[in-house]
Parts: structure tokens; C-alpha cells; sequence
């Protein structure tokens, strides 16, 4: 028996209604808070029942595997700010230049080169090609170790951890 998506009651048949923008399936009581919706026919192609249940074939290289390496992701080098600021003045150029020169706002350029904003990755590509720098490196996640006790890992032990992997390398 179908429910009342508004009040909860089973009832014999429903009413598809259309309330605050939502479709919902009414009994008549609640069916005239909202307007009736009219079933549109269907037009074109409708495939037949057995073949929209079909597997779908996804290729191998796109399959998660358990061999695939530890996800990077490209973020700022650490000193983008001065970078750009010192590229930018080294051209002459000032930031509505820049702004105008990479399709962008000045208002984003100002924060990105003070520092009150990291660039996108496409800025940051747009950047990189107008001033002939590299501003991204990959980052890759860090595996912090087990902790058997009873506290949990601080933001101390992930700086501690971090700087133990750049030392070593």
C-alpha cells in the first residue's frame, strides 16, 4: 500500500503534487496543499526493462586497485607570495596588469600576492606560464604512525612527523 509522503498514512492510491517546489506523493487530504502535477509523456527512445538492469563494462585502468600509488595533490610552494610579488615587479608590472594580462580580478591577485588567499591550481597555472616560475609542487599524504595510548596525534606530532620526512630526504 503507497504512504503519504506528507503526513505518513497508508492510503489506497496517491497523488503526485507538486509543494514548495518539491514532488511529493499525497493522499488526497494532503494533495490539495499543493498543485497536481501533470505526467508528461514520454518522447523517444524508452529501452526495454532487461537492459537497463545490464552490468556496465568499466575498463581495467579505470578500476581502484590496490597496487595504484599514494594520491598527490599539487599545492602552493611556500613562498608563492614572494615569488610573484618580486616576477611581477622585476616586469614593471602592476597587479591591474597582471589581473588584465590573466583574465582575472585585481582584487584576487592583491590577496593571492599578500598572501590572504592561495591561488587555484588554474591561477596558479596561469602564473606560473606568464611568469616563467614553477608555484606548484606535489604534495603526497603523510601516514602517520599508530598511537597506542590513550591520547590522539596533535598537530605537533603531524610538524614533528613532517619535518623527520624532509630531513631524510
Amino acid at each position: 500500500m503507497p504512504t503519504c509522503e506528507i503526513c505518513g498514512r497508508e492510503c489506497h492510491s496517491t497523488r503526485e503534487i507538486a509543494l514548495e517546489g518539491a514532488h511529493l506523493h499525497a493522499c488526497s487530504r494532503c494533495a490539495e496543499l499543493g498543485k497536481p502535477v501533470q505526467q508528461k509523456k514520454k518522447l523517444g527512445y524508452e529501452p526495454p526493462a532487461d537492459l537497463k538492469r545490464r552490468p556496465v563494462h568499466i575498463p581495467r585502468e579505470v578500476r581502484p586497485g590496490p597496487l595504484r600509488e599514494p594520491a598527490r595533490e599539487l599545492v602552493p610552494v611556500e613562498d608563492f607570495t614572494k615569488l610573484i610579488r618580486k616576477a611581477r615587479e622585476q616586469r614593471g608590472m602592476a597587479q591591474k596588469d597582471v589581473a588584465r594580462a590573466l583574465n582575472e580580478r585585481t582584487s584576487v591577485i592583491t590577496k593571492v600576492e599578500s598572501g590572504k588567499m592561495a591561488p587555484t591550481i588554474s591561477l596558479a597555472r596561469k602564473l606560473e606560464r606568464l611568469f616563467k616560475l614553477i608555484l606548484l609542487e606535489e604534495s603526497e599524504s603523510v601516514d602517520l604512525p599508530p598511537v597506542h595510548s590513550q591520547s590522539s596525534a596533535t598537530l605537533g606530532d603531524v610538524v614533528q612527523i613532517r619535518r623527520k620526512k624532509t630531513s631524510s630526504k
